[in-house]
C-alpha cells in the first residue's frame, strides 16, 4: 500500500483483484469528456481484452483503491520469464484525479513487478497530444526511448538491467 491525498487526508492506495463484488463499480469509472478522445477505451473493453490479449503474454489485471473506494484501473502485460512488462491501462476516475492516485498505483505495480526476480523492464507509452502523461511518467523514473509507434505513441521505459 501507498498513500495518496483524499480531501487532504492521506489514503491508502491498493491494488486488487477485480471480483464479483467490486466489477459494478470498476464498470462505473470514467476518465473526462477530454480524455475520452484520446483514450476512448473503457474499463470493460480494457477487461475483455485482458481475457482474450492479443499475444500471449501474461495479462495482470488490478482495481486501485484508495482506501476502501475503487478510484481507478491497472492492466499489464506480462513476460515474467523474459523480465519485461508492459502497462498497458492506467486510468483514474475523473473525479479521483489529481490526488496521487495514480502515481501510488505505479508505485505499487513497480513493487509487484521487482518482487517477481526477474524484472528487466517496465515499458509504457503515451498519446503525442498528452504530453501531460510523459511528464508524470517522468516523474515516476520512466525515460522516453525514443521510440514512436504508430507515428503517435511515445513509448517510456524504466530499466532495472546493468
Amino acid at each position: 500500500m501507498t498513500n495518496g491525498k483524499d480531501n487532504g487526508k492521506l489514503a491508502q492506495v491498493s491494488l486488487r483483484e477485480i471480483t464479483s463484488k467490486n466489477l459494478k463499480a470498476i464498470l462505473a469509472l470514467r476518465v473526462t469528456e477530454e480524455q475520452k478522445k484520446a483514450y476512448p477505451r473503457s474499463n470493460a473493453y480494457s477487461i475483455a481484452e485482458g481475457y482474450y490479449p492479443p499475444d500471449d503474454d501474461l495479462v495482470w489485471m488490478r482495481v486501485i483503491y484508495a482506501d476502501e473506494t475503487p478510484v481507478g484501473f491497472l492492466m499489464t502485460s506480462e513476460a515474467p520469464d523474459s523480465g519485461e512488462y508492459f502497462l498497458w491501462r492506467l486510468m483514474i476516475d475523473a473525479k479521483h484525479q489529481g490526488r496521487g492516485y495514480g502515481s501510488g498505483a505505479v508505485e505499487l505495480l513497480i513493487e509487484h513487478i521487482k518482487s517477481s526476480g526477474n524484472a528487466k523492464v517496465l515499458v509504457t507509452s503515451h498519446l503525442k497530444n498528452d504530453g501531460d502523461a510523459g511528464a508524470f511518467y517522468k516523474k515516476l523514473g520512466f525515460d522516453y526511448t525514443g521510440e514512436i509507434l504508430n507515428s503517435s505513441d511515445y513509448v517510456m521505459r524504466i530499466s532495472w538491467t546493468p
